[in-house]
């Protein structure tokens, strides 16, 4: 009982704090998405492990350093696959994807898919909002801030960057971003 105080508490200050402060400037320089992805996916590993969940990254060694801020970008991919691991139920897979748009060469996406427990339609018109708490309970009684979504979706944006979400209640979900490769 006193950790779950603790814990909303320091969420409670989070989102004070989140709206209080001003934004911090991109830290633009020519980075390998390639390595934040690696770096996310070794990051979230032991995490899946004791979900026992199967992490999987499925990205392309074919995409080029792009120009971007890459703490934040981890920070955007982080907090999808975070999210997927939470909302994951034991025995299932997350796949982190990353390749160039086939349609657009001048874009990069990255997608985390998961086969989870997935978005009804009300979740999926306002997963992005800022304070969201989503109908969906993570399957290991973590907790939900309702700012994560809205944090990737602002980052990436700053990144002229768009989110996306594909989701079918009971089937899972796949959240991503398209990031420009100019």
């Amino acid at each position: 009982s006193s950790s779950e105080n603790i814990v909303k508490l320091s969420q409670n200050m989070c989102e004070i704090i989140a709206k209080a402060m001003p934004e911090p400037k991109l830290g633009l320089t020519k980075t390998s998405l390639i390595n934040i992805v690696n770096d996310v996916c070794n990051q979230n590993m032991a995490y899946a492990k004791t979900k026992k969940v199967k992490l999987l990254n499925k990205g392309s060694r074919d995409i080029p350093d792009l120009i971007l801020d890459p703490e934040k970008i981890q920070e955007a991919l982080d907090n999808y696959v975070n999210n997927a691991i939470k909302y994951a139920p034991p025995e299932t897979t997350i796949e982190i994807r990353s390749y160039i748009k086939q349609s657009d060469n001048k874009k990069v996406i990255v997608e985390v898919n998961d086969n989870g427990v997935g978005l009804s339609e009300q979740d999926l018109e306002k997963c992005f909002q800022k304070g969201t708490i989503l109908s969906s309970l993570p399957t290991g009684l973590e907790q939900s801030s309702g700012l994560g979504l809205w944090i990737v979706k602002k980052i990436i944006e700053e990144h002229k960057g768009k989110v996306f979400v594909e989701s079918k209640l009971g089937a899972g979900s796949t959240f991503g971003f398209e990031l420009p490769m100019e």
